[in-house]
């Protein structure tokens, strides 16, 4: 007759296979972990930094506005003493009047474009007169000029001087001071556009225009044979 195992014999094997349990259990989850780890690595996604760059394509970059060409402010040639003292040389330097003593008979025009209008004496004959015009840059010779078909008051031996004492630079300060009284009298103020000189008896200059009209009061200028303002008086 078999005989039961022992007690101690049972608490070995009991021992035994808890123990097998616990070295199997610590497996399987050393294995469990090391599978999850490795599936999370797998799902996670890519880091930032290592994302492939995406360039747009050149169709779809923004395209920047176009901005309009900067508008070039209109020049007024009546302020630009360089621009006039270079068209009385090109005049002196004319043929059949270079070298020559110049005499103008009666006025000089000049105009915001650059236009320049006068009457000069024939140096060959004192008797004639005729007309010059500047424009974009070049003299031409324009039509006789009868000095008959002026006011009585008017002649060819009263109403003459030399080129020479007239001061081209004369221009720009009679200008200035026409347009500091408009800036001042009107507004908007309207832009000098014609500035000229008339030879008076004994060959007195008289620069022009004198007068502004404002919104609400006009003046009177008195200039000098230089351009210069001597007075302004209100009308």
């Amino acid at each position: 007759m078999k005989q039961p195992p022992s007690t101690r014999l049972l608490f070995s094997l009991v021992l035994l296979v808890l123990a097998g349990v616990a070295v199997a259990g610590g497996a399987m989850q050393t294995i469990g972990e090391t599978l999850g780890h490795s599936v999370q690595r797998d799902r996670l996604p890519a880091p930032i930094g290592t994302q492939p760059s995406r360039e747009k394509p050149a169709s779809l970059a923004p395209i920047p506005d176009p901005r309009p060409a900067p508008i070039p402010e209109r020049n007024n040639h009546l302020f630009d003493a360089d621009y006039l003292q270079a068209a009385r040389q090109a005049l002196e330097q004319l043929p059949g009047l270079a070298g020559q003593r110049l005499t103008v008979f009666h006025s000089i025009h000049f105009y915001d474009d650059g236009r320049i209008n006068l009457d000069l004496v024939d140096p060959q004959q004192p008797t004639h007169v005729d007309s010059y015009h500047f424009e974009r840059g070049q003299w031409r010779k324009g039509n006789p000029v009868n000095p008959q078909q002026f006011a009585p008051t008017i002649s060819l031996q009263r109403s003459s001087t030399s080129l020479a004492s007239i001061d081209f630079d004369a221009v720009p300060r009679v200008a200035q001071a026409l347009q500091q009284q408009r800036n001042a009298l009107q507004n908007p103020a309207s832009e000098v556009g014609h500035v000229y000189v008339i030879v008076r008896k004994a060959g007195k200059l008289v620069w022009l225009p004198d007068e502004v009209a404002g919104d609400r009061e006009s003046v009177r200028l008195q200039f000098d044979a230089q351009g210069s303002a001597r007075s302004v008086s209100r009308q």
